[in-house]
């Protein structure tokens, strides 16, 4: 069993593997730390080293600059993820974190990560396909990019949407032409992102 990580290295290994899955080959230390705002890779050297020692990466061929690689655990290892609320698909709407339960996934599909689920419940997002009573897989992540299905919290109020940073403020674009976008300025203290979208559950009756 690998051993735990502090957040700073969690934040490190979840970005690897974002850049990774987004691209298809692995990132370099430059990529990692312009992704994560660092104007030096002194620090990301330092800490991908740490978790090369905990078991989380290994280093390939050290003359190329994309050596790093996953260690992943055993396949097929299933684990409870909590299912914490609702979200709405529409206008924003409180989305209580009361704990319904947990459901049990494989990790290799849900993920490693600090992970949760919602359930959806509007239909802003139907041309994402994403429908009213649909539970979203969400991954907490430390950034996001622009068209990334997000969570967002506004004023402790809660909605998905899609993600898109504008010159002086944010956009969350919803998946359906009814519905208009919400605006955001950037320097709002009452907005954050709490996790993007990785997934979906869905049941048919």
């Amino acid at each position: 069993m690998a051993i735990e990580l502090t957040s700073k290295q969690r934040q490190v290994l979840q970005t690897v593997e974002m850049l990774q899955e987004q691209n298809g080959y692995p990132p370099t230390v430059r990529e990692l730390a312009d992704t994560l705002g660092h104007a030096s890779t002194a620090g990301i050297h330092k800490i991908l080293k740490i978790l090369q020692a905990k078991g989380h990466l290994r280093r390939g061929d050290r003359g190329k600059s994309r050596s790093l690689g996953l260690v992943r655990e055993a396949q097929g290892r299933a684990r409870p993820y909590p299912l914490v609320g609702r979200v709405e698909a529409g206008s924003p709407q409180l989305a209580a974190e009361e704990r319904e339960g947990d459901l049990f996934l494989d990790e290799s599909w849900a993920g490693r990560g600090d992970t949760f689920l919602l359930r959806v419940r509007g239909h802003s997002m139907i041309d994402a396909d994403i429908r009213d009573g649909d539970i979203l897989v969400v991954e907490k992540v430390p950034f996001c990019r622009n068209g990334d299905i997000v969570i967002a919290l506004l004023e402790e109020e809660a909605t998905v949407k899609r993600f898109f940073k504008e010159k002086d403020r944010i956009r969350l674009q919803p998946e359906n032409p009814a519905m208009q976008a919400i605006y955001i300025p950037r320097d709002d203290p009452s907005f954050r992102i709490i996790g993007r979208v990785r997934g979906l559950l869905r049941k048919y009756f």
